[in-house]
């Protein structure tokens, strides 16, 4: 990547942190060789007590951009404005990044680095490169040598197992209409997709799980959907009371 590659503004970035003043935090951007800042209120909302009880210097914390500006190189971003959800789903893909990255340099060695650049030409991230490889072992073969190829193909085939993305909504659903009981165990029944719990009246449980995630939250608002549309029929009303 060249030095003077920016990310977007909007874009989640991992960064360490490097030194912590009164009222500013400076880390790096490792990814794209700069350094950005994150103001005291753009750590954690609220009243901030004490800065170090949200950040430590050394530690990597996931971080949207805010602002770039590339004449002067000042980066701002932000902390508090990263969701939960959102901060251990690119904490796993950086992850994902270090195995991957760590299986090339263990057949490739000095070679790594150079075949690691070739291949994010065409795919964005390594962990995606091996997945696509192991639905098609002839795409590792357009950038390895054959033996290359067969000893990372064997280790990724047993070391890196598509997870299931899991994606869960509590609903409180309840209706007036003399038959509402009967109605609510009709909407659940038709939602195929996804698997449903009672939880205690008038709360149920619904999860979806897919390996892609988009498949995942669809089927999952999909069904939500399909289930509030029948209730309203019937007199009924649907809330989701919590969501993740």
């Amino acid at each position: 990547m060249a030095d003077n590659d920016f990310p977007e503004i909007g874009e989640l970035v991992l960064v360490k942190v490097k030194e912590i003043l009164k009222t500013t935090v400076f880390v790096n951007l490792e990814k794209y060789g700069k350094t950005g800042v994150i103001s005291t209120s753009e750590v954690a909302p609220g009243r901030i007590r004490n800065i170090r009880d949200y950040v430590v210097v050394k530690k990597k914390v996931i971080c949207k951009v805010l602002r770039v500006d590339k004449t002067t190189g000042h980066i701002d971003l932000s902390l508090r404005r990263v969701t939960q959800k959102e901060t251990r789903e690119e904490m796993q893909k950086y992850k994902n990044e270090e195995v991957a990255m760590k299986i090339l340099e263990m057949i490739l060695k000095e070679k790594a680095r150079d075949i690691s650049a070739k291949i994010k030409e065409s795919y964005p991230l390594l962990h995606e490169f091996f997945e696509a490889s192991l639905s098609n072992p002839d795409v590792l073969n357009k950038f390895l040598q054959k033996e290359d190829a067969e000893k990372i193909l064997t280790i990724i085939t047993d070391k890196m197992k598509v997870k299931k993305i899991i994606a869960r909504a509590t609903l409180s659903i309840s209706s007036t209409a003399p038959n509402g009981l009967s109605v609510i165990k009709d909407a659940l029944k038709k939602q195929k997709d996804v698997k449903i719990v009672y939880i205690g009246a008038p709360h149920y449980m619904l999860t979806a799980e897919d390996e892609n995630p988009k498949v995942t939250h669809k089927r999952l608002d999909t069904a939500i959907e399909s289930i509030t549309e029948i209730l309203k029929k019937a007199n009924g009303k649907v809330e989701v009371v919590k969501k993740e």
